[in-house]
C-alpha cells in the first residue's frame, strides 16, 4: 500500500520535480517505508511505499522494459502471480507493479479487463506523451485530480497531496458541502473543493496533449435467476475461501478486524484455516452497545491471537479534531473515529489487516432494505389488502400503546406508499439526516447519486449503495483511517470474482423479509457461535449521543460551535440551520463540529 502523486504538463523541469517533492512528503504516511521520484519532460511522477510484496525489489516508479514508461501504484493485485505466469515479459523483480506494466505492454489500456485486485495507478508513456490511469472496480483505492491553474494536471492519492502543489484554487464546492450535511460525507466523483476531483470506482482516464478523457471500463454484471439457493451457497463459498486465501499472501504478517459481526466472523473464520493464530483486533464502546463480547467468542472458537481496544482508553475529543487533517475534508461519519484508533492498535502489531467490507452492500446486511421490502410488498397487494392491513397496524399499536418497534415502521412503510412513495424514494430518505427541505431552507440545492437500475427495487437500493455509499463513505473512511497509521487494510468481499458472483444472485437470496444475508446465512453459519448467528446488525458508529454530552465534549463543542470559532460555519450554513441542530446532541450535531473544525484549519473561501 502506498502513497502516488504526478504532475503533468509543459513547465520547467526542476520546479516541478520540486512541487512534487513537497506533493510526495505530504504522503509519507501511506508509505513510511521509502519513497522515489521519476521525471520526464512534460511529467513528474512520485511514490512513497509501504512494503508488503517483493519487500527488496520492488521499488517505484518502476520503468518498464523499454525505459520509456514509468508507473506510479496504489493497492495490490491479487492473484499476480498466476497472471505473471501467463504473459510473455522480461520481469525483472517479482511485484505486482510490473506485472501491470507488463499487461500495459501486452493489451494498453484494455488490460483493465485482465486486471483484479483493488488499486489506483497511473502510467505515464513517454512515447506516446500520454498519462494513462485507473481506479479499482469499488473504489477502495483513491484516486484525486485537479486542473491547475497553471494548466497542468494533478493527481494524487489524497488531497492534501494534490494542494501541496500549490496551484490549486481554495474554494468550497456547495453541492458537496450540501451532500455532506444530508449524508454525512462528500459525493462520489467530487471533494470539497470546486476544483479537486475524484475519479469514480470502475473509470480510467488519460491525458494527452492537456486534453483530459475519463471513461467507465467496468459495469456491475446484472442479476439472474438461473441458480437455486442451495448451488449458490457452494459457490459462494468456494469462492470465499478463494478471496480470502488470495488476499492473506504478503511478504509480510496479515491479521484481521473482528467486529463479532457475520461479515467480520466469517473473514476470521476462513482466514483462521489459512493462517491459524491469525492477530485480530476489536474495538469496544463503554457507552451504549459493544461488540466485543461476540468478537471474543469469535476469537476463541478460531483460536486467534485477540486484542481489544476500548474508547476509555484513549482521548476521543483530540482524536475528533485530529481527523480533520487524515480526512482532508469534513467527514461526518463517526465509525471514522473508532476505526482510525483501531487501526492506530493493529499498526504496532503487523502492515496488513483483513476487514468484512462490503459484505452488507452484496448481501442484503444493512436495515433499510427491510423498508425497502415493505414498500415494494405493499405495491403488490391488493388495495382492499392494504387498507385492512393498515387498520390493523394502527389498532394494534394504540392497544400496545406503541406496540413492538416493527409496528411502528410497517406503519411508516404504509404511510409512504399511501403518499405515493417509489421504492427509490423510501431508499433516499431513510438515509436523510439534514433533510432536503431544511437545506433548501438555508439556500442549498441538493445534488444525490442516481439511483442505480437492479432487477427490482431491493436489487437497486443494494447496487445504489454499492455505487454511493461504499465508495463516497465506508471505503473513504477505511482507507484514510488506516492509511494515516501506515497500516493496509483489505476487503474479501469486494474481491472481483466473489463480488461478481453476488451481484448476479436475486435479492431474494440477500433478504426475504424475513431474515438479511439469507446466502450468506446459508453457506457460512456453521462457522459461527450461535449467539453469532442469532443477533441482529449493529453497525460501528460511534455513540455520539453520550460523546456529546461528556464534558470533555461540551468543552470541544464551545470552542468550535460557539462564539466567534462558530462564524464560519453559521456563515456558510446559515444561523437558522445551526441553531436548530447545535441543540439535538445528534448525528447532525457530529457533522457541524467536524465542520466547523475543519474549517478552523483550513483557508477556504465560499
Amino acid at each position: 500500500m502506498c502513497g502516488i502523486a504526478g504532475i503533468i504538463g509543459a513547465g520547467q523541469l526542476d520546479a516541478q520535480a520540486s512541487r512534487l517533492q513537497s506533493m510526495v512528503r505530504s504522503l509519507a504516511h501511506r508509505g513510511p517505508d521509502g519513497s522515489g521520484i521519476d521525471a520526464f519532460p512534460g511529467a513528474v511522477l512520485g511514490h512513497t511505499r509501504l512494503t508488503i510484496v517483493d519487500l527488496s525489489s520492488g521499488g517505484q516508479p518502476m520503468r518498464d522494459r523499454s525505459g520509456t514508461r514509468s508507473i506510479v501504484f496504489n493497492g495490490e493485485i491479487y492473484g499476480f502471480r498466476d497472471i505473471r505466469s501467463r504473459l510473455d515479459y522480461p520481469f525483472r523483480t517479482t511485484s505486482d507493479t510490473e506485472v501491470i506494466l507488463a499487461l500495459y505492454d501486452a493489451y494498453g489500456v484494455e488490460m483493465l479487463n485482465h486486471l483484479p485486485g483493488m488499486f489506483a495507478f497511473a502510467i505515464w508513456d513517454d512515447e506516446r506523451r500520454l498519462l494513462f490511469a485507473a481506479r479499482d472496480r469499488f473504489g477502495e483505492k483513491p484516486f484525486y485530480y485537479a486542473q491547475a491553474s497553471s494548466g497542468e494536471f494533478v493527481f494524487a492519492s489524497e488531497i492534501k497531496a494534490v494542494l501541496a502543489s500549490g496551484t490549486i484554487p481554495l474554494e468550497i464546492d456547495r453541492a458537496s458541502l450540501s451532500h455532506l450535511l444530508n449524508r454525512l460525507y462528500v459525493p462520489v466523483g467530487k471533494s470539497i473543493y470546486a476544483a479537486i476531483r475524484s475519479l469514480r470506482p470502475g473509470h480510467a482516464l488519460t491525458v494527452h496533449d492537456g486534453a483530459l478523457d475519463v471513461w467507465r471500463y467496468w459495469d456491475p454484471p446484472r442479476a439472474r435467476e438461473a441458480i437455486g439457493v442451495g448451488e449458490a451457497a457452494e459457490e459462494f463459498e468456494r469462492l470465499f475461501r478463494q478471496a480470502v486465501s488470495r488476499q492473506l499472501v504478503a511478504d509480510v504478517e496479515v491479521g484481521a478486524f473482528l467486529s463479532g459481526g457475520l461479515d467480520s466472523s466469517t473473514v476470521v473464520s476462513v482466514a483462521s484455516e489459512f493462517a491459524p493464530g491469525i492477530r485480530t483486533f476489536s474495538f469496544g464502546f463503554t457507552e451504549g452497545p459493544s461488540e466485543t463480547a461476540y468478537a471474543r467468542e469469535v476469537a476463541t472458537r478460531c483460536r486467534t491471537e485477540h486484542v481489544e481496544l476500548f474508547d476509555s482508553e484513549r482521548n476521543v475529543p483530540e482524536v475528533v479534531e485530529r481527523m480533520a487533517g487524515v480526512y482532508d475534508e469534513p467527514f461526518a461519519d463517526s465509525s471514522a473515529v473508532p476505526t482510525y484508533m483501531i487501526s492506530r492498535l493493529a499498526a504496532k502489531h503487523l502492515k496488513v489487516v483483513l476487514t468484512g467490507d462490503g459484505g452488507d452492500e452484496l448481501l442484503g446486511g444493512y436495515p433499510w432494505y427491510r423498508d425497502v421490502w415493505h414498500h415494494t410488498t405493499l405495491k403488490g397487494n391488493p388495495r382492499w389488502l392494504n387498507t385492512a392491513l393498515y387498520q390493523v397496524l394502527r389498532l394494534s399499536r394504540r392497544l400496545l400503546r406503541g406496540g413492538h418497534r416493527r409496528h411502528g415502521r410497517r406503519l411508516e412503510a404504509f404511510n409512504r406508499y399511501r403518499a405515493g412513495q417509489s421504492p427509490a424514494d423510501v431508499h433516499r430518505r431513510l438515509l436523510d439526516f439534514v433533510t432536503p427541505q431544511e437545506l433548501a431552507e438555508a439556500g442549498f440545492a441538493l445534488e444525490l447519486e442516481e439511483s442505480q437500475p437492479g432487477a427490482d427495487a431491493l436489487d437497486a437500493a443494494m447496487r445504489t449503495d454499492l455505487a454511493d455509499y461504499m465508495a463516497g463513505d465506508i471505503l473513504v473512511k477505511t482507507d484514510r483511517a488506516s492509511m494515516a497509521n501506515g497500516l493496509e487494510l483489505r476487503a474479501p468481499f469486494l474481491d472481483v470474482d466473489l463480488a461478481s458472483f453476488c451481484l448476479t444472485l436475486p435479492s431474494r437470496m440477500k433478504f426475504d423479509g424475513r431474515a438479511d444475508k439469507v446466502l450468506l446465512r446459508r453457506a457460512m453459519s456453521h462457522r459461527w457461535p450461535r449467539s453469532v448467528r442469532l443477533r441482529g446488525k449493529q453497525g460501528f458508529a460511534a455513540p455520539v449521543t453520550s460523546w456529546l454530552k461528556r464534558p470533555e465534549f461540551a468543552e470541544l463543542k464551545a470552542a468550535y460551535l460557539g462564539g466567534r470559532a462558530a462564524e464560519r460555519v453559521r456563515g456558510l450554513v446559515g444561523d437558522r440551520l445551526v441553531d436548530r441542530i447545535v441543540s439535538e446532541d445528534s448525528d447532525r450535531t457530529w457533522a457541524l463540529l467536524v465542520l466547523s473544525i475543519w474549517l478552523a484549519g483550513h483557508d477556504v473561501g465560499s
